[in-house]
C-alpha cells in the first residue's frame, strides 16, 4: 500500500493505531468492491437474438440533394487535370 509508511511517522500508539485502522478498513473496502464486481461480471451471460428479415419490396426515403458547397465543379475539374499532368511529368521524368 503506497501511503503504509505514515504509519511509522505518526507520533504516539493512538496516532498509529488510528493509521493502521485507516489503512485496514480501506483494503478491506477495496477487497469487497473487487469480490462483489467479479461476482456480478461473472454472474451474468451474455446472450445475442440476431434476426435477420429478407424483404422483397424496400421502401426507401425521399433524398434531397442541395449542393451548398463554394467549390465550384469546373475549378475542381481543373485543379484535378493540372494534378494529373504534374504525376505524368514526374513519373515520366524518373525513367
Amino acid at each position: 500500500m503506497a501511503d503504509s509508511g505514515w504509519i511509522c511517522f505518526a507520533t504516539g500508539g493512538f496516532k498509529k493505531a488510528l493509521w493502521l485502522l485507516i489503512m485496514l478498513g480501506m483494503a478491506a473496502v477495496l477487497l469487497y468492491n473487487v469480490v462483489e464486481l467479479t461476482r456480478k461480471y461473472l454472474g451474468h451471460p451474455i446472450s445475442v437474438k440476431f434476426n435477420v428479415d429478407h424483404q422483397q419490396q424496400l421502401t426507401f426515403p425521399t433524398v434531397a440533394i442541395c449542393n451548398m458547397s463554394p467549390v465550384k465543379k469546373s475549378s475542381l475539374l481543373a485543379a484535378q487535370s493540372q494534378s494529373v499532368k504534374r504525376r505524368k511529368k514526374r513519373s515520366a521524368s524518373k525513367y
